[in-house]
């Protein structure tokens, strides 16, 4: 995957001292931001240690990195995902040691985003704090990264709204850090890539003079990584610079496809979005479950999912017609955007039907094992699926009960016509 960077940090126009840190190797395919935080120079020592660490750790993997570049399977990003996380892990303890045992560096910590580019269009995102992980396609920015601070627990939860917590006092009270405690909560994704997609990591010195996430567009989409980066932070500096403010972009080479591309991820995102199962997910949701999915292509006239037969994949059409069959019939004919075998993902029960290619199809397939691992490690998400799991089953239910109650009234009216003689 090509890759064109551009990374800076700045110390502020009201710090003395800088106590972020950046690591950026395209060759490596990591990128690595944390914002230190301790008395003197803690912060420093935190945030330098946690990125040394990381690289470190993840050079260590360069094996598996490579292993999934040959293959290409989900079980070996997988693996690569959960390196992401020992990495984190590991610089969790070592930093949380070395403040144990040096009064000066007592309490100190930091933040961590940390993106490794796994190939075959994948990335992976390491997370702990409120330092972000943005995206930029399409002219729009998304923010793919979840804030770990008080507030925002509280926003997740239901108990306020975006607007309250926008003001409030406690709005960068972190509940989760990296070395302030021997271990930490860490969050990972897996995320789709394509080409022209610019992604921004930065620590909360650049995103706090942005209330807008939209604004950031106008460095994201510079032509010059460069020149776009330095226009976000000279601009942070501008309206305040009360904090250290670093950033790192960097731009996935080749064309972007075009809009309203089937295999795009933007398009996978906004397909997936109107299947009544997941509807009720956020953009940052949508990405973490397309980031689980494979795409698969299947020839004019092949069959790919066989009646009588068990499954565990839900297929999404992305572009193609298929058609549905029962036996020897035909029931129905499906074109971009129909989903089947949702099912699947719950039970192995057999399915009750055949579905065949009529055209050259391309997929979008998810397993019932990605689809758990992310019910068990996401309970938001969790929740919003099963709730959506149960009002589609509902409605399928009573669909099913009115066609039956239908079926008894005409049966009632054929029974009154035989006897009165009609028939």
């Amino acid at each position: 995957m090509q890759l064109t960077v551009a990374s800076r940090t700045d110390v502020g126009r009201v710090r003395t001292n800088n106590e972020d840190s950046f690591f950026a190797d395209p060759a490596l395919g990591l990128f690595v931001v944390c914002d230190g935080m301790g008395g003197h120079s803690a912060g420093e020592v935190a945030s330098q240690m946690a990125c040394n660490i990381i690289k470190r750790e993840l050079e260590a993997a360069s094996k598996q990195r490579e292993k999934y570049l040959q293959s290409g399977k989900p079980s070996d990003i997988k693996g690569l995902r959960k390196a992401v996380e020992a990495a984190i892990h590991t610089a969790c303890k070592e930093v949380f040691k070395k403040a144990s045992k040096s009064p000066e560096h007592a309490g100190m910590g930091t933040t961590v985003t940390v993106v490794l580019i796994a190939g075959h269009d994948k990335g992976i995102l390491g997370h702990v704090g409120d330092s972000r992980l943005y995206v930029a396609r399409g002219g729009a920015v998304h923010q793919l990264s979840e804030d770990h601070t008080y507030v925002n627990e509280l926003v997740r939860r239901g108990a306020l709204t975006k607007e309250q917590a926008k003001n409030h006092p406690q709005g960068n009270v972190l509940s989760r850090a990296l070395g302030v405690q021997p271990n930490v909560p860490v969050d990972t994704m897996v995320f789709d890539m394509d080409p022209g997609d610019t992604y921004l990591l930065c620590s909360d010195g650049l995103y706090n003079y942005f209330p807008n996430t939209p604004e950031l567009a106008d460095g994201l989409g510079n032509p010059d990584l460069n020149t776009g980066l330095n226009l976000l932070i000279d601009r942070a500096l501008d309206r305040g610079g009360h904090d250290n403010t670093t950033g790192i972009t960097f731009r996935v080479g080749g064309e972007p496809p075009p809009e309203g591309h089937a295999t795009a991820a933007e398009q996978r995102i906004a397909i997936l979005k109107r299947i009544p199962f997941f509807s009720h997910l956020s953009y940052n949701e949508l990405v973490k479950v397309v980031g689980l999915t494979q795409l698969a292509r299947v020839k004019a006239g092949d069959v790919f999912i066989t009646e009588g037969e068990p499954g565990d994949e839900l297929y999404v059409v992305l572009a193609g017609d298929v058609q549905v069959i029962k036996g020897e019939q035909v029931i129905v004919n499906l074109n971009a955007g129909a989903h089947i075998g949702e099912m699947a993902l719950i039970d192995n029960a057999p399915r009750s039907a055949s579905v065949r290619a009529q055209s050259d199809v391309n997929l979008l397939v998810m397993r019932r094992e990605e689809f758990f691992s992310i019910i068990r490690s996401e309970p938001v998400i969790a929740t919003k699926l099963l709730w959506s799991f149960v009002q589609v089953l509902s409605g399928r239910l009573r669909d099913t009960n009115e066609a039956l109650a239908r079926k008894e009234l005409d049966d009632d009216e054929l029974e009154v016509f035989i006897d009165d003689g009609e028939g």
